[in-house]
């Protein structure tokens, strides 16, 4: 099968949006996934909504089909860098102990063994206002320091900004608070603080940038469903961002053509299973403080791992059809 010759026309136009975004300081060599490499994810809710669409996977395995490539997908709703979202809570504390949260972000990470990660966080971190500035920044260069490896690679992405469709409750005429667009306009001033401390520890840690606040704020689509989260044509022109960011080979085939919709198909489900490999949905048996309740449960994660290698198999042989 030839190689993309042409991009259709909303991939067109958003090439012509990528361009107009002003490049700052010295680029780095163009990003690459070499033979072999172990991709991860890693953030909050951008990277687990991620995996019902599965674009940006499938954007990157695209580009190199020839390779043997494996991704993981360690997204968690409402994660920081402190690891907030993966502590046990529960009994301890409404929300547990970041520390602990943390150790088990790391813990997870060196099981893996990753030669390259993707690290989306901010957003979250971003409602501490202008002074959560500087303990943000401290928390992502650690988790870089602890997550590091000497041949590890960090592709760090800014958050998406705000859009229109959330906080039209606060125009409510019984409240006092600000009109939606003065929100809107507000908390996007507060993460580009938290974009350009991103991009400042990318900067002087020499690490890829994909800056997805200064790309979608110039575009014209919405990004978003709900004024938050990214839509699934909201990740389809992120794919695209993070290709020219990187600058990246063109793909082997259109990304939006049926086969590239079937390995994408086939990506969705391996991540599917991946997520019930490491997120029961009885976790508190498997891993929490009822573990003891049910000794046999904590078996049956593992029990996944076959049907992830099987449906990476099924990947890699659509990949090499390409060839």
């Amino acid at each position: 099968m030839g190689r993309l010759s042409k991009a259709p026309l909303f991939l067109s136009t958003m090439w012509v949006i990528l361009a107009s975004v002003e490049l700052r300081g010295e680029q780095p060599p163009p990003f690459e996934l070499r033979d072999g490499d172990r991709v991860a994810f890693l953030g909050n809710s951008f990277f687990e909504r991620a995996r019902h669409h599965g674009y940006l996977e499938t954007s990157l395995a695209l580009r190199w089909p020839e390779r043997r490539i494996t991704f993981r997908n360690l997204g968690w709703d409402g994660d920081t860098v402190f690891g907030h979202s993966r502590t046990g809570g529960r009994r301890r504390s409404v929300f547990g102990d970041p520390e602990e949260g943390f150790g088990k972000m790391i813990a997870h990470l060196r099981q893996l063994d990753p030669t390259v990660i993707f690290i989306a966080y901010g957003w979250n971190e971003s409602f501490a206002g202008l002074q959560g500035i500087a303990p943000f920044r401290a928390g992502l260069t650690r988790l870089l320091q602890n997550a590091g490896a000497p041949a590890r690679r960090f592709v760090l992405l800014t958050p998406v900004p705000l859009e229109q469709g959330f906080g039209t409750e606060l125009s409510s005429p019984r409240r006092t608070d600000p009109s939606p667009t003065t929100y809107l306009a507000g908390r996007n001033t507060i993460l580009k603080s938290y974009r350009d401390a991103i991009v400042s520890v990318a900067t002087e840690g020499g690490h890829h940038l994909v800056d997805l606040f200064e790309a979608l704020q110039q575009s014209k689509r919405s990004c978003t469903a709900n004024g938050i989260h990214p839509s699934a044509e909201g990740y389809q022109d992120i794919a695209l961002i993070m290709a020219r960011s990187l600058r990246l080979p063109d793909p082997a085939i259109a990304l939006d053509s049926p086969e590239a919709g079937m390995l994408r198909s086939a990506i969705v489900r391996k991540n599917t299973l991946y997520f019930h490999r490491w997120r029961p949905r009885n976790d508190a048996f498997v891993y929490g403080e009822r573990k003891q309740e049910q000794v046999t449960a904590q078996g049956e994660p593992e029990q996944f791992e076959p049907f992830v290698t099987k449906q990476e198999k099924h990947i890699r042989e659509q990949l090499e059809a390409l060839r």
